[in-house]
């Protein structure tokens, strides 16, 4: 089949990450991929898989020339199905490849919460099993795929080299934290808990805190890490603004802080975990908590705040035999659950059974017709500035 893969963007994140590591592996199954998106720092791993490119453009909302653009674009490249990620890519396909061309669409959604706008009769893959079990109360045909990670790229080869990169000390036990510097799920919020934290426990323990993204948060991030390493007169917090590839990141840590697809790319390289969540929800993975991320995704609401996070680090910090034994257990559960070959797989079945589902103009028209309705209310209230709304889509993980 041809295949049409619409991520969001191409800029460096979960969901565009997974779709253009699943072009790529979905491709070695001898599907042709197009890749349609703006331009981003993906591009290049695009055109290194040797999957074709075709740059769009992609204002905010869903507009009437980019449902044209797409289906236009469905007809010129004789396109058997596309696959759209997230909201917008979803809502232009809906009416610009489905509904105009009848051209079988699949939607993805990789946020922690589905849009109740998306059109209900198409078939979707949301990222956890506890996502999937509540879809399947309202969408006809619902799949799981899990953010999947390429286990032979993801894995820590020289450690030494890694921390020699950063300038970490022989001594110091590091803690690496790879985020985008945004509210979107409270993520700065926690990662300035976290320096405060390092704050703390430099005073007892040799450690380098290693923070790598980008957002509208990082001049706070950078301000708050100076003040950090000037107390302490040495480098306690690394800020390592935008990594385009945070591999050696990763690999230099003693210990992984994050959420979502960061957590899980951690866990790859061998280290233990500490998932972070919103209002001071922190957690150290162990084999007997393992369970509940597999079911709801890495991520979690509610704790104890600065106390938490404090216990689970101390828990790790103290015992080298601790970290080795969790980064095991760690690199174990990836290569079981999330590993890419895997999710490449499932997801060619999945186009499979997608293309030979069939539904008329008039069996859609209600679905399409709600939806429409409900996004045009959703855009309008972003374009109102509710702070209210904005910052319930923004902890849900949904891209504005």
């Amino acid at each position: 089949m041809r295949i049409l893969v619409c991520p969001q963007h191409l800029a460096m994140g979960g969901s565009h990450l997974n779709a253009v590591d699943l072009a790529s592996a979905v491709g070695q199954h001898g599907h042709d991929v197009l890749v349609y998106a703006p331009d981003g720092v993906l591009a290049e791993r695009v055109e290194a898989a040797g999957l074709t490119w075709i740059p769009t453009f992609r204002g905010e909302g869903l507009r009437p020339n980019a449902i044209a653009r797409l289906g236009n674009l469905v007809k010129r490249h004789s396109i058997d199905l596309v696959h759209a990620y997230e909201w917008a890519p979803s809502m232009e396909a809906a009416f610009g490849a489905a509904l105009w061309r009848n051209t079988p669409v699949l939607m993805s959604v990789m946020a922690m919460q589905v849009p109740e706008f998306l059109p209900t009769h198409l078939p979707i893959t949301v990222g956890t099993p506890a996502l999937a079990e509540g879809e399947k109360k309202r969408r006809r045909s619902v799949h799981l795929l899990e953010p999947p990670v390429d286990m032979e790229y993801n894995r820590s080869t020289d450690v030494a080299a890694a921390r020699r990169r950063w300038g970490a000390q022989s001594d110091e036990i590091v803690i690496s934290l790879v985020s985008m510097l945004t509210t979107e799920l409270e993520k700065l919020q926690g990662i300035l808990a976290v320096i405060a934290m390092a704050d703390q426990l430099a005073q007892h323990h040799s450690l380098r805190l290693l923070i790598a993204g980008d957002g509208e948060g990082y001049e706070q991030v950078v301000g708050r890490a100076n003040r950090v390493n000037a107390r302490h007169h040495r480098m306690v917090i690394q800020v390592l603004g935008f990594q385009k590839d945070p591999s050696q990141v990763y690999e230099a840590g003693d210990i992984v802080i994050g959420m979502g697809s960061s957590a899980i790319k951690g866990l790859a390289f061998g280290k233990p975990l500490i998932i972070q969540g919103a209002a001071g929800y922190w957690k150290l993975l162990t084999p007997d908590c393992a369970p509940e991320f597999l079911h709801s995704g890495w991520f979690g609401g509610g704790g104890r705040g600065a106390r938490d996070l404090k216990e689970a680090l101390l828990d790790v910090l103290a015992s080298p035999g601790r970290r080795r034994d969790l980064g095991t257990f760690s690199r174990r559960l990836v290569q079981d659950r999330y590993s890419l070959d895997r999710a490449g797989y499932l997801l060619a079945s999945i186009y499979g059974e997608t293309s030979q589902q069939h539904m008329t103009r008039g069996a859609a028209l209600p679905s399409l017709t709600r939806s429409a309705v409900e996004v045009i209310r959703f855009q309008r209230t972003m374009q109102a500035r509710n702070a209210v709304h904005k910052e319930h889509w923004s902890r849900a993980g949904i891209p504005l």
